[in-house]
């Protein structure tokens, strides 16, 4: 995009739920942009906090009211009720997902909008770094296998969205978010935008990083809620997602020794031994914990 193209309106959309320390990070991550700032704004979604994160996106907001504003979902409890909520207070050409937590590149918005002209995409997935600020298995883990978006989009149809852009045309053809799932909304979004035909694309030079889940605890709770997620997909859509017992059983199993370093880095044979192990025994539990929360969906 030259300057002499007109600028695409962007609308950047943040659900938060008590986080008041992402907003933070939200507000200072985004004033900066290339991108014009008469172009874009910044819709922030309180999912009803229960701590201080709505008067903390206040006052964040305040300092710059044309940029930021803040908006309340207070219905539903779902990520996904408060995006909703956000496509339907804005107005921008190009709808933007961020997660409060995450932090893009002063060009982001500049680069995803750019691409999606040039290349005529109406779906981009962006590039999410996991960075770990903290040496523990964990985190490492996290880091590892987080977010490989291209793959995401390539094979799966989808792109997470804790950094998305989607072309508001693409929205009003195919509908909103899911709110009634509290993980995968992303993929059950995807699906959808793929099957109606829209151009999906994945947008390297536009970056953003994710904080790792650096403990065990936080890990574990992300796998849990992934699996319940499993369980709501295919009650909520059966005729595109499917579940069974037998894949319960699979997800049980451990990865195979020989197979498991495609995971992580060139760097894997350099790990000592204590590492290898740790990490190995650390996929399993998360293996656990999905299976764990589709089976505790499936009977509530």
């Amino acid at each position: 995009m030259n300057s002499t193209t007109p600028r695409t309106s962007v609308s950047i959309i943040i659900p938060v739920y008590n986080d008041p320390a992402g907003v933070r990070i939200a507000v200072d991550a985004l004033v900066d942009q290339t991108y014009p700032s008469s172009q874009y704004e910044v819709v922030i979604v309180d999912n009803d906090s229960t701590d201080a994160t709505l008067e903390v996106a206040r006052t964040a907001a305040a300092t710059n009211s044309e940029l930021f504003r803040v908006e309340r979902e207070t219905d539903v409890q779902s990520s996904y009720a408060a995006r909703n909520t956000g496509i339907e207070a804005s107005e921008g050409e190009v709808v933007g997902f961020l997660d409060a937590d995450v932090v893009p590149d002063g060009d982001w918005i500049e680069s995803t909008v750019s691409a999606m002209v040039d290349r005529d995409i109406a779906y981009a997935g962006c590039r999410v770094d996991v960075e770990c600020s903290k040496s523990t298995y964990s985190g490492r883990y996290n880091a590892a296998t987080g977010f490989p978006i291209e793959r995401y989009i390539s094979e799966l149809d989808f792109a997470p969205t804790c950094a998305l852009f989607v072309d508001r045309d693409v929205i009003r053809d195919v509908g909103p978010f899911d709110e009634g799932l509290v993980s995968s909304g992303d993929l059950e979004f995807g699906r959808r935008v793929a099957a109606a035909g829209w151009k999906q694309g994945y947008v390297h030079e536009a970056r953003a990083v994710h904080p790792a889940r650096s403990s065990l605890r936080s890990l574990l709770r992300k796998y849990f809620r992934l699996g319940r997620g499993d369980t709501q997909l295919s009650r909520r859509h059966p005729e595109r997602f499917e579940s069974s017992a037998l894949s319960c059983v699979i997800g049980l199993l451990p990865a195979h020794p020989l197979c498991f370093p495609n995971y992580f880095d060139a760097q894997w044979d350099q790990y000592p031994a204590i590492d290898w192990v740790a990490l190995y025994v650390l996929s399993s539990l998360v293996g656990v914990a999905r299976v764990l929360g589709r089976v505790v969906e499936h009977v509530d």
